[in-house]
């Protein structure tokens, strides 16, 4: 068996594993860079193996970094099978076509601002995307499948976002049967929506994420605590707060959350309300899969006539909807995407919150180097929106515990249930300080040193 890593290699986006079982080539995932779309130079461009010797596609979860060349390998001559989750392929569906939309808006308007850049084109069209959906196929949890001559597939929830996936793959190689599991990005534990990552035992070959491999964040119950006391001064000084948040996952969590504290808690309810079109349609989604949430989740969100809303949250599905937000007083929670704040309808919201002390914005999602939302969460006194500057007078609140991904302590559990006799683990999705930090902890329960899996190098297991 040999696996060749050609993305997440020492940093978070870009996942693309090639696992090569005898003659069959597997991929797991195929995800975006963080890098500029419309540069030539991008490598979202041009794949470091050859797409047409691909048998099968293996599909852990629905977020870009996971997802978001698939178009591109249509384009490039693959004409196999994708395998997904259910929720994960519907969740996909939507994801892929607004990127097509995306694109072809940067498209249009690099063509205005610069005449002479004609040759400049999307990654990928709409009918590409097609194409995909077409080649979805859709699994459910825990049930095993042979893909190709001699190997089976099963997923298991990965308790990440809806329809994430533990990957596992069982073969015969040189008359042994062997298992190779690959985490993709694990979820933390007793986070109320989502249940639990499921643990896989007897594993031979282990790839893991390792995206919070160096931070411990804090437990449900004291999260909840510090959105109760957010949401009560907001209430106290009829202000507002503003959330950005990834369209995928976290929009759907804080909802929830939020919900759970006017229900549960008996905290005053304020209104709510979601400033994406995307979260709007992915929430549908969320709500076509009630299975997927825990029971405890499942009693609270059946008391409102559908999941993720109620008489106190609200969607912005028009511009006119979300201009409108600005107008009205506090107290009120806006849920915006972008997540990092570099794109999208939150940064409208905080231009027209960020210089009133009485106002909150709350960063509950992983910040990269560089992003607005990184400058905000490190609190500096000037940021840049839409290229007027604003001091930041605003009380910013860090709650990166509401992160979809398991941090070290989640991670030492989830290695640990496994039962140990790792022959051989590697380490993936994940900055240099998380992947350190997170080795001796693997390595506890690996018989091989563990690898910190370098680009495009070849390791055979």
């Amino acid at each position: 068996m040999r696996i060749t890593f050609h993305g997440a290699a020492r940093q978070v986006t870009g996942s693309a594993h090639l696992v090569e079982i005898g003659r069959h080539r597997i991929l797991l995932d195929c995800g975006l860079f963080d890098s500029n779309r419309l540069d030539p130079e991008s490598p979202n461009r041009r794949f470091t193996f050859d797409p047409r010797s691909i048998d099968a596609v293996v599909v852990s979860h629905a977020h870009n970094d996971h997802i978001g060349r698939l178009p591109c390998l249509i384009r490039a001559g693959y004409d196999g099978p994708m395998y997904a989750t259910r929720a994960t392929a519907d969740i996909t569906t939507v994801m892929l076509r607004d990127s097509a939309r995306i694109q072809r808006e940067d498209v249009r308007n690099a063509h205005l601002k610069q005449p002479g850049t004609d040759q400049i084109a999307p990654l990928f069209e709409l009918a590409d995307v097609e194409w995909v959906v077409e080649k979805l196929v859709r699994f459910r949890y825990r049930e095993a499948h042979e893909i190709l001559p001699g190997i089976t597939l099963t997923f298991h929830d990965a308790g990440h976002i809806l329809g994430s996936a533990i990957t596992q793959l069982d073969f015969e190689e040189n008359g042994r049967k062997r298992r190779f599991v690959f985490t993709g990005d694990l979820g933390r534990r007793s986070m109320g929506l989502l249940p639990d990552p499921t643990v896989v035992k007897d594993i031979d070959v282990l790839v893991s994420e390792s995206t919070y491999g160096n931070r411990e964040l804090d437990p449900s119950d004291k999260l909840m605590k510090q959105l109760h006391a957010i949401v009560a001064r907001a209430t106290r000084l009829q202000s507002k707060i503003v959330i950005p948040a990834f369209s995928l996952g976290r929009t759907q969590r804080m909802v929830y959350c939020l919900q759970e504290l006017f229900a549960l808690h008996k905290v005053r309810p304020i209104p709510v309300y979601v400033d994406s079109p995307l979260a709007m349609r992915l929430t549908d989604i969320h709500r076509d899969h009630p299975e997927a949430y825990t029971e405890a989740a499942r009693r609270l969100m059946d008391q409102d006539p559908m999941y993720f809303g109620s008489k106190y949250v609200e969607f912005c599905a028009t511009w006119d909807d979300s201009r409108r937000l600005n107008f009205l007083p506090g107290p009120m929670v806006v849920i915006a995407s972008s997540g990092m704040c570099d794109a999208g309808r939150i940064r409208h919201h905080l231009r027209h919150v960020v210089d009133d002390p009485d106002n909150a914005v709350v960063i509950v999602s992983y910040q990269a180097e560089g992003t607005l939302g990184r400058k905000i969460a490190e609190g500096v006194e000037r940021i840049q929106i839409l290229d007027q500057w604003h001091d930041l007078n605003a009380a910013v609140y860090v709650l990166d515990g509401f992160s979809g991904h398991a941090d070290r302590n989640d991670l030492a559990w989830w290695y640990e249930q496994t039962g140990g006799g790792i022959e051989h683990a590697f380490l993936v999705h994940g900055e240099p300080e998380g992947l350190e930090a997170l080795a001796p902890v693997l390595q506890q329960h690996a018989v091989n040193p563990v690898r910190i899996a370098d680009q495009l190098e070849t390791y055979e297991v």
